[in-house]
């Protein structure tokens, strides 16, 4: 104990800090053994690999049981320097351990002089007032060379951290029979996201994934079943091919995922994001557009894409047979590439919808995968309808309208076996109804419970087919009919009643069809196939092949309407309305394609939308279609040829630029056709009488001509420097028969030319009558097919019974 008096606080601080260093040096000479032992382990885990996992695993055990004992061992061989200890060590340090001014507290006062002992107890406070350095532990090279032994340790371990835990991990599993456990664990994202698999690393702490992912491991080598443990589920894992176990958890919300096997195994955190609700916006409402298709221009993105997209139309005024079912879904195209911010502009066909020419509340309705929608605020407009030039189509569609706009369920079903039976002829009068025991059927009725649109609809439907030959409807139209008469006949339900509707609007657009010339279907054919394309986002030399398919079809129909009005087949027409020539059509489509090939898929369309305005000028009987035709435009027939021979030549001119390929040998082709049929459209004009002389406009048509024809057939050479020279020499005769030609002969009636010469008639085609061979072997081939049909067991019974009463019929 100290002396009875109280040091001062500076040394009191003195002893404090002289007790904490001389603890410091202790704990740490009685700690190094067990964490010099567990780095030497540590650093020499290297060495355990190839090693029996079992032989390793009792090694680190037996180390950490050392470890334990030699901390028991230094925890009980401690002991920390004493508030005496440490004052006699100060003590000794001023060389005062004689005096003993701070351990002196055993001195006793051996004599009576009070003077002497005062004496004796200011001199040992003010010998404990010197003493205000702390005393520093004695260290040796002992403890030097045990500090660097520890740090190097240290470093090798940190030099291959997986061996070290290899080396100092106790494993149990081993001793409990597994043998190297081999783990893999990945996630699986929804297959909406369009996530490829993601590997969980063991070296990973915190993941992110979406909700809704499945996470499987897979641990090969274990004896026992593992254990996954997920933020809201726990699942065992089940024996899989050979000596593996296989689980799979699925990861609703976030938190911890583990995987244990006798200890933990792997450990991650994981971060579940959830799919968020798609975001839409519609710069401007839905419109109809001239072609009446609903213009539809809107901004959807979704964080893993959008899976759908639809127009949702629901009539203002609910038709009666659609209470309850009055929503309908128009799917649109999402296959183009859409612009910035998810900006997208389609146009829905709607003409065969079943509420045209209704008043309706339209909205667009976007869905992400997840099956989240969000729908934009409703446009009020009418549904367009589709002007039929054809009754019978437009009554076909008439009968559709009525069966689609039917949603009642029928009333009751009429039994198979029924249709057996026939009303029996009882005195002279039909019976109206048919006992069967406790079934009473009435026969009158030849749609027992169907809704009132339905069988409406049936009635219109059998009154087309008994008048459908003064329609002139092919044989395979009327086989269409019957056909279509019969499964609604025979319709059971809702759902097949409405199977017939396809088939009636393939026949009504069929019918409708039927007018147009080859040339018109071969412009609409080209025409649809390039739009696809554009709306598809296909590569520039697909949409550039396209293009070309249509220039050849716009330059047939061009061949056709000259040949038409060449004959006089156009009609009379006003002069009042646009003149339209090739080279409007030309530069239209040249602009279209560049459009096209450089990714404006929006400008694309709309230019091919203006080409539609343009050719359907040049349909016959619109206005200055048939006038440019027959040669009544500004510039007359030769002008009209100008335009054309210097499309062709601008034509000619950009295919020499392009390197040679397929593609180029198909347009040269191409452009060899045109050519050839813009001489035979001018050398067919006028035909020259022999016995006279041709007056100077005729020879110059003439040379234009038989250069045209050189061009064409240097084009199929592919030698296009001849065949631009014989352009340029076409092009100089057409100028020099137009100035030989002040007057022209736009104002001919095409009777007789200027010096009252008859004009040769042309055959216009109308009195040839196709052999009757060819009527007999179109029965032929129908009469063949159906036989077939009838005898294919594999077909519906309903089907094979109604083609055969078809085939006795006939």
């Amino acid at each position: 104990m100290l002396a009875p008096t109280t040091p001062p606080p500076s040394t009191r601080r003195a002893i404090a800090r002289t007790i904490r260093a001389d603890a410091l040096v202790k704990g740490l000479r009685t700690l190094w053994p067990p964490l010099f032992l567990l780095a030497f382990v540590g650093a020499a885990g290297s060495l355990t690999e190839g090693l029996p996992a079992a032989l390793v695993s009792a090694g680190a055990g037996l180390t950490w049981l050392i470890t334990a004992y030699l901390f028991w061992r230094g925890w009980q061989l401690f002991h920390p320097m004493s508030e005496h200890e440490a004052g006699r060590a100060l003590e000794e340090a001023a060389g005062l351990q004689e005096l003993r001014p701070l351990t002196g507290g055993d001195d006793r006062r051996i004599s009576g002089d009070d003077a002497l002992w005062s004496w004796h107890q200011r001199r040992l406070i003010e010998a404990a007032a010197a003493l205000s350095t702390p005393v520093k532990p004695k260290l040796d090279w002992q403890d030097a060379a045990k500090a660097l032994a520890l740090v190097a340790a240290l470093g090798l371990c940190g030099l291959n951290p997986m061996a070290t835990a290899r080396g100092l991990t106790f494993d149990l599993s081993p001793l409990m029979g597994d043998n190297d456990l081999v783990v893999e664990v990945w996630a699986e994202p929804p297959g909406y996201t369009g996530l490829p698999l993601i590997r969980l690393d063991r070296s990973q702490t915190d993941i992110a994934l979406p909700v809704g992912s499945k996470v499987t491991a897979r641990v090969d080598g274990a004896r026992g079943a593992p254990v996954l443990r997920g933020p809201s589920r726990t699942t065992r894992l089940e024996s899989a091919q050979g000596a593996a176990w296989q689980g799979q958890i699925e990861i609703t919300r976030s938190g911890t995922l583990k995987l244990d096997r006798l200890g933990t195994r792997a450990q991650w955190h994981i971060e579940a994001t959830p799919d968020q609700k798609p975001q839409l916006a519609l710069p401007k409402p839905i419109q109809i557009d001239p072609k009446g298709r609903l213009d539809i221009a809107f901004q959807a993105s979704d964080d893993y894409g959008l899976a759908a997209a639809f127009v949702r139309i629901r009539p203002v005024k609910v038709p009666e047979g659609l209470a309850g079912h009055s929503v309908f879904d128009t799917a649109i195209p999402l296959e183009g590439a859409a612009g910035e911010n998810g900006a997208r502009r389609v146009f829905v066909e709607v003409a065969d919808h079943a509420l045209t020419g209704l008043q309706v509340e339209a909205q667009i309705v976007v869905r992400d995968g997840l099956g989240q929608e969000t729908a934009s605020d409703v446009t009020k407009l009418t549904m367009p309808e589709q002007n039929w030039q054809s009754s019978l189509a437009a009554a076909l569609q008439e009968v559709r309208l009525m069966i689609l706009r039917e949603a009642r369920p029928y009333q009751r079903t009429l039994p198979r076996f029924a249709t057996l039976f026939e009303p029996l002829d009882v005195g002279g009068t039909a019976s109206d109804s048919l006992n069967l025991g406790p079934i009473k059927l009435d026969l009158t009725d030849p749609q027992p419970g169907a809704p009132p649109g339905i069988a409406k609809a049936t009635g219109h439907l059998r009154a087309i087919a008994e008048t459908m030959v003064q329609f002139g409807l092919s044989d395979l139209g009327q086989l269409s009919l019957h056909y279509a008469l019969e499964r609604l006949s025979i319709a059971r339900d809702v759902s097949d009643a409405h199977s017939v509707a396809p088939l009636l609007w393939q026949m009504a657009l069929q019918i409708e069809a039927s007018n147009q010339t080859p040339a018109q279907q071969k412009v609409a054919q080209a025409r649809e196939a390039l739009k696809q394309a554009l709306e598809q986002g296909a590569p520039p030399d697909q949409i550039q092949q396209l293009t070309q398919e249509l220039r050849e079809a716009v330059g047939e129909r061009l061949q056709e309407l000259a040949q038409q009005g060449a004959s006089g087949e156009g009609g009379e027409q006003g002069q009042s309305g646009p003149q339209i020539s090739a080279g409007d059509l030309e530069d239209r489509l040249r602009e279209l394609e560049e459009s096209g090939s450089s990714g404006s898929r929006e400008d694309a369309l709309a230019q091919l939308d203006q080409l539609d305005e343009l050719l359907e000028n040049l349909q016959p009987g619109a206005p200055g279609a048939s006038g440019q035709a027959n040669g009544q435009g500004q510039g007359g027939p030769l002008d009209d040829a100008m335009q054309q021979q210097r499309a062709l030549s601008d034509q000619t001119e950009q295919l020499g630029e392009t390197p040679p390929s397929d593609q180029s040998r198909r347009s040269a082709e191409g452009l060899a056709n045109q050519q050839e049929g813009l001489a035979d459209a001018l050398g067919g004009s006028r035909q020259s009488d022999p016995a006279q002389e041709q007056s100077a406009e005729e020879q110059n048509k003439r040379q234009a001509a038989e250069a045209m024809r050189e061009a064409a057939q240097a084009l199929r050479e592919g030698d296009l420097n001849r065949a631009q020279d014989a352009q340029s020499r076409a092009l100089q005769a057409l100028r020099q028969a137009a100035e030989s030609s002040p007057q022209g002969q736009a104002g001919n009636d095409g009777e007789t030319d200027p010096l009252g010469r008859a004009l040769p008639k042309r055959d216009d085609g109308k009195a040839t009558k196709v052999p009757d061979g060819v009527e007999k072997r179109r029965a032929r081939d129908v009469r063949d097919e159906l036989r077939r049909r009838q005898a294919d067991p594999q077909r519906d019974k309903n089907e094979r019974d109604y083609i055969d009463r078809l085939l006795q019929d006939r």
